[in-house]
């Protein structure tokens, strides 16, 4: 039995919760952004898992532990954990639906490419972003090796998320070639997929969303918009409505899976 007391909102560890019942057999893995770390996902994380399902949030190379790390790892190095992480927890369970937040949906959306995914949950994913300096970084890589981030959002998102105060800029330019890698992979995306956007998000340009609609193959697919919610849709204002479309979602997936509601209950 989960009880409240044993929950811990602020932790950069990566964690492995097994569920319970039918449900436990469904593996939900959990991919983190940019300069953030696995503890944006601890609140659903704590929600999904006591409807039962088994819940595996990654901690990527280089994040949740200090920007000098962060600097000597790129983008292949993130989504090799991810990889590795997501054939570990398809041994463990039937079927893995993958979410990702911000770069997070970026590898998620990869991995659907690459693997048998059960479904896609994608969180603020960029295709655009709302300021072009980030083309800068190719440049500025050469002079300097950081850029501090200024805070745009309310405590409970700087505090929860444990993310980096200031940004290796040549993970930026590895960022930027991740983007257009995964930018040229979507029309290979034909897993279940649903999309959140936050309405007052100032890092994705809104129409990331729909172009991530619009070019996926996927034949299952939702996009919901979130006009309260910024970059950090997992813990701002709205995350409760994002937690109850989410979980909605996945266990649409169940039914789809074992054919009969009843069974997933």
């Amino acid at each position: 039995m989960f009880t409240i007391e044993s929950r811990i909102y602020k932790s950069t560890e990566p964690f492995f919760w097994t569920g319970k019942g039918t449900k436990q057999t469904t593996g939900i893995l959990m991919i983190h952004g940019f300069t953030g770390s696995p503890s944006e996902f601890r609140r659903i994380g704590y929600e999904l898992r006591d409807e039962g399902y088994t819940i595996q949030a990654v901690r990527l190379p280089g994040h949740g532990t200090s920007p000098e790390d962060m600097i000597r790892t790129g983008w292949t190095d993130w989504y090799g954990h991810v990889l590795e992480n997501y054939d570990e927890l398809a041994v463990k369970c039937k079927s893995v639906v993958v979410m990702g937040h911000s770069m997070g949906g970026l590898l998620a959306l990869k991995l659907a490419v690459e693997r048998q995914v059960a479904g896609v949950i994608s969180l603020a994913t960029p295709i655009f972003l709302t300021s072009r300096k980030s083309a800068l970084a190719i440049i500025m890589q050469y002079f300097i090796k950081y850029i501090n981030k200024k805070p745009r959002t309310f405590s409970t998102l700087l505090d929860e998320s444990c993310a980096y105060t200031k940004t290796p800029i040549r993970c930026v330019v590895s960022l930027r070639k991740l983007l257009k890698h995964v930018k040229g992979l979507l029309p290979q995306v034909k897993a279940p997929i649903w999309i959140g956007q936050g309405g007052r998000d100032g890092v994705v340009h809104q129409g990331s969303a729909a172009f991530l609609y619009e070019r996926t193959r996927s034949e299952s697919k939702e996009l919901r918009y979130y006009a309260k919610s910024s970059h950090g849709l997992l813990l701002d204002q709205e995350r409760e409505l994002v937690y109850a479309d989410i979980a909605a979602f996945i266990l649409s997936l169940q039914v789809a899976y074992y054919g009969v509601k009843e069974q997933v209950r």
